[in-house]
């Protein structure tokens, strides 16, 4: 039965939370436009949540093969690190889920061309990040900008062209959410310096060390309070308000633990936000959270998430 869920986990739930979030986020800003829709689209909502797991769930893999040695060295994703996922299992996973979300798509958004620029360019993002000879991961900058561009723009992007069209507003509107993402992204690529540098990663991390990159984590958190007020978005100038405290006291105290921490709160925050306004988010949230702790606890006896 674990080994089962071992190929559930390897899909990365707790990476997914950003992705529905900035889903469900971009579907109610788009949903608030004048040409949207009087009523609401759940079959389509849900179908994009669906298609965006898939196709997010197949990229978190090849992530984590492409990461294996590094990973090792970080002590972290032991599925495939430490061989308890078969890579030929994995390959034919990834097939798999890429070639349901492409027909879930063509069979929900038939005629919706943007949306379908949208997944595609998704999809080649996703690959560019881990895989050689892009590998972007491995670029300083470029790696900030390819996680802030996927998850603060393109997700918030299928979000909003699921329920109405794109126009210069809805990229206007992703703005506060891009710079978030980047924030947050800088933190993430502090706690595994040993292993990236070990493994030939120049990440953003790597090139700033770890006081520069907390400078820079907290001036783009900034630029998303300034361009939240700016658009009166109170949903992305809630979550990065309240994590501005810790990150300004990251800059005194860089410790791990704290620059962890600031990364969580934000997600936690903006998860939160979504949740107010979809309620059962809040209940798959929550249902995912202890999910994940009872099979961490009986798999690998760690307390995780």
């Amino acid at each position: 039965m674990l080994q089962f869920l071992d190929y559930l986990a390897v899909l990365r739930p707790t990476l997914l939370f950003p992705v529905w979030t900035l889903v469900l986020l971009g579907y109610h800003h788009g949903s608030t436009m004048p040409e949207a829709p009087t009523t609401s689209q759940p079959i389509r909502l849900w179908a994009t949540l669906c298609l965006y797991t898939l196709l997010m769930g197949a990229v978190y893999i090849v992530n984590q093969i492409t990461d294996r040695e590094t990973d090792a060295v970080n002590n972290k994703l032991y599925l495939v690190a430490q061989g308890y996922v078969k890579l030929k299992v994995l390959k034919w996973q990834i097939g798999v889920l890429i070639t349901l979300s492409i027909l879930l798509s063509l069979l929900v958004f038939p005629n919706n061309l943007t949306y379908l620029i949208l997944i595609s360019l998704s999809t080649i993002l996703g690959f560019a990040y881990s895989v050689r000879p892009f590998r972007l991961k491995g670029k300083p900058i470029l790696d900030l900008c390819a996680n802030a561009l996927g998850y603060g723009s393109l997700a918030f992007l299928v979000g909003w062209v699921t329920i109405t069209p794109i126009d210069t507003e809805a990229i206007w509107r992703s703005l506060p959410y891009l710079f978030c993402v980047a924030a947050a992204f800088v933190n993430t690529t502090l706690p595994d310096l040993a292993g990236d540098k070990q493994g030939g990663d120049y990440t953003t991390g790597v090139w700033l060390g770890t006081k520069r990159a907390c400078r820079l984590s907290l001036v783009l958190l900034l630029i998303a309070i300034g361009s939240a007020i700016f658009f009166k978005d109170w949903i992305a100038g809630t979550a990065s308000i309240v994590c501005l405290p810790i990150f300004i006291y990251m800059n005194f105290r860089p410790r791990q633990n704290v620059i962890i921490w600031g990364t969580r709160i934000g997600i936690l925050m903006l998860s939160l936000c979504a949740s107010l306004l979809f309620p059962l988010y809040l209940l798959w949230f929550v249902a995912i959270l202890f999910s994940l702790r009872w099979y961490y606890r009986a798999r690998f006896n760690i307390r995780y998430p």
